[in-house]
């Protein structure tokens, strides 16, 4: 399959090693506006830097690996020419038009999966085949590390607090993937390093984000960019059978008073691209044989979408201090199905 990776940053270079090690993938193309940075990606992964117009021509399947807000006229222009697509997530920027762009995909049958890389993760595939009867309680953790302060924002608040929409919709996607459940309510409580509560959504560094979803199961997200050790993200389900959780390994950058003698922290997960290495590599894999017809896709703009409005009913809440209701968001009827 010719395969090409738009985006030549920390995602796509990664997309683009993995790739280039993978067999079924015959041609390789990588398309970044640094050239530079797009020569060094192809010479690592063993592709070939090309413009955006020659890769929609060549490729079979596009990976886009964009900023957010360039990933809606890459989607369009695959779109335009029958490419599969794994785009990277957010779907787009804003609510307005990623659900533009999932109409879109809808209404032409396109195959478009999003970058939800945790439903590919060993642990978290466990734990959803594990917890059978209803599920009464999900709690999700996660912590990436301790960043710098952000300079004070400017302009009106967004609709979508950045930690929401660029770190949570993983956990929102995730909400809904494990239960088969639908967010009906979202509540939250924010802070910031300062112990303030912020004016902006753009100021917020720690949230707690409680969800009732559809089924009557509640969920719980203890989000926070201050982790001083690294990057930790767990599950835990507790359902009519039992408890099960996922993520918590010797590599979770936490010290454990309970097991000091077994469990070492000193080799704590960094980031994002080492923690879920594995499952990038199977969402590819996974993504490869869908576009080849050969099972489902993992996900769909559908469920691009549905995480956007999770992200901008959490911000919502936080800005109004209240209660939101989902219906209150705008979002896009399914269509019928005769």
């Amino acid at each position: 399959m010719r395969v090409a990776v738009i985006g030549a940053g920390s995602m796509g270079g990664m997309h683009a090693d993995l790739l280039g090690d993978m067999e079924g993938v015959e041609r390789l193309f990588i398309v970044d506006a640094d050239a530079a940075r797009a020569e060094e990606v192809a010479r690592r992964a063993g592709g070939s830097v090309v413009t955006f117009e020659q890769a929609v021509e060549a490729a079979e399947a596009l990976i886009i690996a964009t900023p957010p807000e360039l990933h809606r006229p890459a989607v369009e222009a695959a779109l335009d020419a029958g490419r599969h697509v794994l785009c990277e997530k957010p779907l787009t920027e804003s609510l307005d038009s990623t659900i533009a762009l999932t109409r879109r995909i809808e209404e032409a049958g396109a195959h478009l999966e999003l970058g939800f890389q945790r439903r590919h993760d060993a642990g978290f595939l466990a734990a959803r085949a594990s917890a059978a009867g209803r599920i009464h309680l999900v709690r999700l953790t996660a912590h990436d590390p301790l960043v710098q302060a952000r300079p004070a924002p400017s302009g009106p608040p967004p609709e979508v607090a950045p930690i929401f929409r660029d770190s949570s919709i993983h956990d929102f996607d995730v909400v809904r993937w494990l239960t088969g459940q639908e967010v009906v309510e979202v509540a939250v409580e924010a802070g910031r390093r300062d112990g303030s509560r912020p004016s902006d959504p753009r100021e917020i560094e720690s949230a707690i984000v409680t969800m009732r979803l559809s089924g009557g199961t509640l969920a719980v997200l203890e989000a926070s960019w201050l982790h001083p050790a690294g990057y930790d993200i767990r599950i835990e389900l507790i359902s009519e059978t039992g408890a099960i959780s996922a993520g918590l390994s010797p590599r979770t950058p936490s010290r454990h008073a309970d097991w000091a003698d077994t469990t070492s922290t000193t080799d704590g997960w960094s980031g994002y691209l080492e923690r879920f290495d594995a499952a990038y590599r199977d969402e590819l894999v996974a993504f490869l044989d869908s576009c080849r017809g050969l099972r489902p896709p993992s996900s769909t703009g559908r469920d691009g979408l549905e995480a956007m409005r999770i992200a901008v009913a959490a911000t919502r809440s936080h800005v109004e201090g209240r209660r939101v209701q989902l219906d209150e968001i705008a979002g896009l009827a399914r269509a019928v199905v005769a």
